[in-house]
């Protein structure tokens, strides 16, 4: 169960969520092998020095001497006769082994361009980064960028940004602010957060004074009968790759009093409900039959095992629960929001204060927030 925003304003992963976390992330250690250093042996030459005569020529020998040059000569061709013979023969063993050198090579290239068809294009541009992850866990991040069915729209961290020009990381309106939302469809404060501010968010996004990057998590499955979290996060996604003008309206429309259901004593809410909603804020109801396939759901596991574990959306406390809001990469605090305006009923003037945009610009394209990309959330009071 949540608590209220006053004492907390979040729902929290259970326990054994962050321990099969924790767990994943311990690895086994390999011993170093040390490598085989191999001394040079040295051997004692031996050496014996022959002792050569120099005689004085002997003229009654000087015949021999003259008889036996051109024997010289005729070792001398011979020698060179035997050089050309070789020649050849090196040329060829040298032709061979060029042949086998190309032949691996072409072995090893054909092969490796196999390799690379093979692979997903979007694990290949991560690896680098799976060694570490971004923010979170690594093991969890490397699963998430290794699911093979997943919305093309979302970033690597498994969010989906929204913004006036679509869905999707490359849509972003360069110079305003990004929020960035953590939300549970269960969770009963993230509906009466959504509630007060999705309005505003709606008319902003529209606009292009902001992009907003939705990260739909299902800790709170065990709450309900049916995975009822992780059913309305794939539809979420199904809507984001395939109709993402409305999935501001679809995301709001999720946390609506009449449709949420109550996290304490769960009704089960049918896949032909869910449907009736989506078709309700304009998604076709083509694509709305398509929700109870569940073509995103193994994404959707994978995108909460890894944001429970993201440090940078994690509170003073050091502890991640929804709703988070983050502005401009950085944690917003909701409950001191809420009470500088007078309540919670409040929180879309405290939003407004943070990003420095007055309520009469709300919706007007031209009128930026003045704390732009970079900037921090301003002081609300």
């Amino acid at each position: 169960m949540t608590q209220p925003l006053e004492q907390s304003g979040h729902a929290k992963p259970s326990r054994d969520e962050a321990d099969a976390i924790d767990a994943a992330n311990q690895t086994n250690s390999e011993d170093a092998v040390e490598p085989a250093i191999s001394a040079p042996t040295t051997e004692a030459a031996k050496l014996s020095d022959a002792a050569e005569s120099h005689d004085e020529p002997n003229p009654a020998s000087a015949e021999t001497v003259e008889t036996s040059q051109p024997q010289e000569s005729e070792l001398k061709e011979s020698e060179s006769a035997r050089r050309s013979r070789r020649l050849p023969l090196i040329l060829a063993a040298v032709a061979l082994v060029l042949v086998l050198v190309a032949g691996i090579y072409m072995l090893w290239t054909n092969r490796s361009g196999n390799n690379h068809v093979d692979r997903n294009p979007s694990v290949e541009a991560t690896t680098s980064q799976a060694s570490h992850g971004p923010s979170g866990d690594a093991q969890a991040y490397k699963a998430l960028q290794e699911v093979a069915v997943k919305p093309s729209v979302a970033n690597d961290q498994g969010g989906l940004t929204v913004s006036a020009k679509g869905v999707g990381s490359k849509k972003k309106i360069a110079g305003v602010p990004t929020l960035e939302i953590f939300m549970d469809p269960m969770c009963p404060w993230c509906g009466k957060v959504g509630r007060v501010i999705d309005p505003q968010l709606q008319r902003m996004i529209s606009a292009g004074q902001i992009n907003v990057t939705y990260n739909f998590l299902n800790f709170l499955d065990s709450a309900s009968s049916d995975q009822y979290s992780s059913r309305v996060d794939n539809a979420l996604a199904m809507v984001a790759q395939e109709d993402p003008e409305r999935l501001p309206a679809f995301a709001a429309a999720v946390f609506a009093t009449d449709f949420q259901p109550n996290e304490s004593s769960y009704q089960a809410v049918s896949d032909a409900r869910l449907a009736d909603l989506a078709v309700g804020v304009g998604v076709p109801g083509s694509l709305a039959d398509r929700f109870a396939q569940g073509a995103y759901k193994p994404w959707v596991d994978k995108v909460n095992a890894y944001a429970i574990t993201r440090k940078d959306a994690k509170d003073a406390k050091g502890e991640f629960s929804t709703p988070t809001i983050m502005i401009n990469g950085k944690v917003w605090d909701l409950t001191a929001a809420a009470k500088s305006q007078g309540g919670l009923e409040h929180l879309d003037r405290a939003l407004l204060k943070a990003l420095g945009l007055k309520s009469q610009d709300v919706g007007h394209q031209g009128k930026i927030p003045s704390i732009g990309a970079r900037g921090q959330a301003l002081k609300v009071e």
